[in-house]
């Protein structure tokens, strides 16, 4: 029995094999007798039994289309990387323009501080911008006696050095108040004219419009990439991940491969004779036609391996139904020795049931004997 069962998982196995072998025989079979009725099938296409052929264009058209829709879309996500990219580096040069035009507002703010002309403009400035002024030049003096004060002990030294530390730190934000003051008066007088051509706020106003002139037109490239940027994203689908939608591409080019298989393979099928039952004269007629006299072995060796597959199918059935038959004698054997046990069991239990009967009369002849004594 064992050999038996050794035996069908070797012709499983064989079959296995065969059966894949045949399948790929088949496929390919089928792709090159389909490729030949490119330029013959549109006579065929409007009949009902030839709607494979129409459907056989259909998806290798679905197929390039796909396949170009993936290049479109691996071109827009590549372009829009680079509007990120080139986004990316114009913003960072407009924060370095920004940088650079505070500065230009400070040194305005300074230049109109300074120049009697512009009193008109700065007087509402003037008070804080002195008392800044004064304020620096205090720190400035009381530092720069600090440092250059000598003698003293260790601790006096430690008491200097903390005193310092604290007026650098009131210098500082002093520094800052003024360098803010600089830029608010700079910023805010910006959109005006200077009273002379010739005069230094002339000459930062200028400044100030050019950079202003190259970030009007930095903002507007910026614009301009991010509405293209915008337009592309909307085109990635929901969720604008352009590899979701690559791979949805795939995954439909996948589904029409595999269907496309299984046109080759019955082809196939059809064009070798195993299938030569199942197909109508007109179909089997127009294979004729197809079919050359090179496809012989193939069709041949399709034959040899679809008759394998069958012998072995008879071969699986065969030894399946001697295991069976086998089961079924244990079966009864199993059943035949439960019967002989339970006929065994029975003629016991007749016997015992016989003894005790016996005992039953004898109890009641003893009975009736006693009785005839009362």
């Amino acid at each position: 029995m064992d050999d038996r069962r050794k035996r069908i998982e070797d012709l499983l196995k064989n079959s296995q094999e065969s059966k894949a072998s045949l399948d790929a025989l088949l496929e390919n079979f089928g792709e090159k007798l389909y490729s030949r009725t490119k330029d013959i099938s549109s006579e065929y296409e409007s009949k009902a039994d030839f709607e494979d052929l129409k459907q056989y264009k259909t998806y290798l058209k679905d197929i390039e289309e796909a396949n170009a829709s993936i290049i479109k879309i691996e071109e827009k996500n590549r372009r829009y990387k680079e509007l990120e990219e080139t986004i990316n580096v114009k913003e960072n040069e407009e924060k370095e323009r920004a940088k650079e035009m505070a500065s230009v507002y400070k040194r305005l703010g300074k230049a109109l501080l300074e120049n009697n002309a512009y009193d008109d403009y700065t007087s509402l400035f003037k008070e804080q911008a002195d008392t800044l002024k004064a304020k620096l030049g205090s720190l400035e003096t009381r530092i720069g006696e600090l440092e250059n004060k000598e003698g003293g002990n260790v601790f006096t030294w430690i008491g200097k050095s903390a005193q310092g530390l604290v007026l650098k730190s009131f210098l500082s934000k002093a520094q800052e108040s003024q360098e803010q003051l600089y830029l608010n008066i700079g910023e805010r007088y910006s959109n005006r004219e200077s009273v002379k051509d010739d005069d230094d706020v002339a000459m930062i106003l200028a400044e100030i419009e050019l950079l202003r002139g190259f970030s009007r037109n930095a903002q507007d490239e910026i614009a301009l990439l991010k509405d293209e940027k915008r337009i592309i994203s909307a085109g990635f689908g929901i969720d604008g991940n352009p590899q979701k939608q690559i791979q949805s591409v795939k995954n439909n080019i996948t589904q029409i491969k595999e269907t496309l298989h299984n046109l080759y393979r019955n082809f196939g099928s059809q064009a070798s004779g195993i299938m030569d039952a199942e197909i109508n004269p007109d179909r089997k007629y127009f294979i004729d036609t197809i079919v050359a006299a090179e496809d012989g072995e193939i069709i041949g060796r399709a034959v040899r391996l679809n008759q394998s597959l069958a012998d072995n199918e008879k071969a699986v059935s065969k030894l399946r139904a001697s295991l069976a038959i086998d089961e079924e004698k244990s079966k009864i054997e199993k059943f035949q020795k439960s019967i002989e046990d339970k006929k065994k069991r029975i003629a016991e239990y007749e016997a015992s049931i016989a003894d005790l009967e016996e005992n039953v009369r004898d109890c009641e002849k003893c009975i009736k004997e006693l009785e005839k004594q009362l």
